[in-house]
C-alpha cells in the first residue's frame, strides 16, 4: 500500500485530529481568558474595560450562539468522540465484554462513521458528481467563514471590554484549522475528479487536449436506480454533448450522435462530432501526455492513414486491435468523404491520396452501429477523456474509492 492510498484512507481520522485539536486549543484558551488570564491578549487600562454589566446579557447570546454555529462542525465532532469516550470510561468493564469491543471496532470502522468525522454526506447523487459534493463544502465553509468574521465583528464593536475582544481572537486563530479543513476537503475532490490512474507514472505535464481520466467505477455502467444516481432520463434522445455527461450517465453502447450523414454541419470550425476510441492503457497514458498517433498499420488502416474512431464504445470492441481503456474525444471532422461497402471503401486500405482534399474518411456500414470513421490529423481531435478498465488500474481498490458509499446509515450518512 503507497504512502498516497493510506493518507488518502486516513482522511477521516486526520478530520478528526484537527475538530479535536482546534476544540482543545479554542476552549483552552476561553478558559484562560475567563478564568486565570483575563488579560492573555489585552491590557486592563480602565476600570470598564472589565465590566460585564457593560457588555450586557443580550451581547453576551449572541456572542455565544455566533461562536457555537461558526464552531458547530468542530463541536459536534467533539461531543460525538467525547460521548464515545464517556461511555467507555464510566462503564470500563463493558471493555471486558467481547460483545462491546466487536460493536466499539465496528462502529469506527463503519463507512458512516468516516463520514460523518469528515462531514461528507452520502447523498446517492454523490457518487457520479464529486464536483457538487466540493461545492457543497465549499459553500459550508464559506457560510462558517463568514459566521466567524461576524463574530470577531461582533466582539471588536463592543467597546472597553477586553474579554469580548479577546474571544474574537480566539476566533481568529481558529481559522488556521478551518484551512486544515478546507485542504483535506479540497484533497478529497482532487483524488476524484482530478484522478490518475495507476499506470499513470509520468511526472510530465498532461495535454492541453486531455481533460481528465475518468476512474472506471463512476462509468455509466454502474449507476444505479437511486434518486441522484440515475442514468441520463433521456436516454437515446439526449443531446448533452459534454464528455463527461456521455461517460458518466450513459451505457458502453450508447451513441451520442447520429449518423455523420443525419447531423453534418457545414458551418466551418463546428462540423463537431463525438467519436471513441479504444486503445492500451500505456498508449492511453502516452496520448495524454502528448497526442494521439497515426496509425500505418496496413491491418488495420482500412478507410487509409490516420486515427480511427466508432460511434459509441461498445463498438470499439471488434474494432480496436488493443484493449485496456477508453477514449471519448471531440472532434473536427472538416471535409468529409463519405464511402460505402464496396471497392471504394477496399481501395482505401493503406493510402493516403484522400488526405489532399479531405479530412474525415466516414465508412457507412450496412448496421449504421458498426460505423467507423477516420481523421487526417490529431489536430483535429479538440479535447478528450479517458477512462481506464479495472484490469489496468489498481488506485480505485488500494484508495477504496468504489466502497466509499457503501453501508449507509440514517439515509444521507
Amino acid at each position: 500500500m503507497s504512502f498516497h492510498s493510506w493518507f488518502y484512507r486516513s482522511l477521516f481520522y486526520f478530520h478528526a485530529f484537527v475538530a479535536i485539536a482546534e476544540f482543545i486549543v479554542s476552549f483552552s484558551l476561553i478558559i484562560l481568558i475567563f478564568i486565570t488570564k483575563r488579560e492573555l491578549f489585552f491590557k486592563i487600562n480602565h476600570p470598564d474595560d472589565d465590566d460585564w454589566e457593560l457588555v450586557g446579557i443580550k451581547n453576551w447570546i449572541i456572542i455565544i450562539v455566533l461562536f457555537m454555529v461558526g464552531t458547530i462542525r468542530t463541536v459536534i465532532l467533539f461531543f460525538f468522540i467525547f460521548g464515545v469516550s464517556v461511555v467507555t470510561t464510566q462503564f470500563f468493564c463493558l471493555l471486558c465484554t467481547e460483545c462491546y469491543r466487536k460493536a466499539l471496532c465496528k462502529l469506527f470502522k463503519a463507512k458512516a462513521t468516516h463520514r460523518f468525522i469528515a462531514f461528507n454526506c452520502n447523498c446517492p447523487c454523490y457518487r457520479a458528481r464529486p464536483t457538487l459534493r466540493f461545492q457543497l463544502q465549499l459553500l459550508f465553509l464559506i457560510l462558517v467563514s463568514c459566521i466567524r468574521i461576524a463574530t470577531i465583528a461582533f466582539c471588536f464593536s463592543l467597546r472597553h471590554h477586553i474579554t469580548a475582544k479577546s474571544l474574537a481572537v480566539v476566533v481568529a486563530i481558529s481559522f488556521f484549522f478551518l484551512l486544515l479543513t478546507s485542504l483535506l476537503d479540497y484533497y478529497h475532490y482532487r483524488v476524484w475528479w482530478h484522478y490518475k490512474p495507476q499506470c499513470d507514472t509520468i511526472s510530465g505535464t498532461l495535454s492541453k487536449k486531455h481533460k481528465r481520466y475518468i476512474p472506471y467505477h463512476l462509468m455509466g455502467d454502474n449507476r444505479t436506480m437511486h434518486h441522484g444516481d440515475r442514468p441520463c432520463s433521456d436516454g437515446d434522445r439526449c443531446t448533452n454533448r459534454r464528455l463527461e455527461h456521455i461517460l458518466i450517465f450513459h451505457s458502453k453502447d450508447f451513441k451520442p450522435q447520429k449518423r455523420y450523414c443525419d447531423v453534418q454541419q457545414k458551418s466551418p470550425g463546428k462540423n463537431l462530432y463525438i467519436g471513441f476510441h479504444r486503445t492500451t492503457a500505456e498508449a492511453a497514458v502516452s496520448i495524454a501526455h502528448s497526442d494521439f498517433a497515426i496509425s500505418t498499420n496496413n491491418k488495420s488502416t482500412m478507410l487509409g492513414h490516420g486515427v480511427y474512431f466508432a460511434r459509441s464504445m461498445a463498438e470499439t470492441e471488434g474494432k480496436a486491435n488493443a484493449n485496456g481503456a477508453y477514449i471519448c474525444a471531440e472532434i473536427e471532422m472538416g471535409k468529409v468523404k463519405e464511402v460505402g461497402p464496396g471497392p471504394e471503401k477496399d481501395s482505401l486500405r493503406g493510402t493516403t491520396h484522400l488526405w489532399k482534399e479531405y479530412d474525415t474518411v466516414y465508412y457507412n456500414h450496412t448496421k449504421d452501429s458498426r460505423d467507423e470513421f477516420c481523421v487526417k490529423s490529431p489536430d483535429q481531435i479538440l479535447k478528450w477523456i479517458i477512462t481506464v478498465n479495472q484490469e489496468e488500474d489498481e488506485k480505485v481498490r488500494n484508495y477504496r474509492l468504489d466502497t466509499e458509499f457503501d453501508d449507509p446509515m440514517c439515509g444521507c450518512i
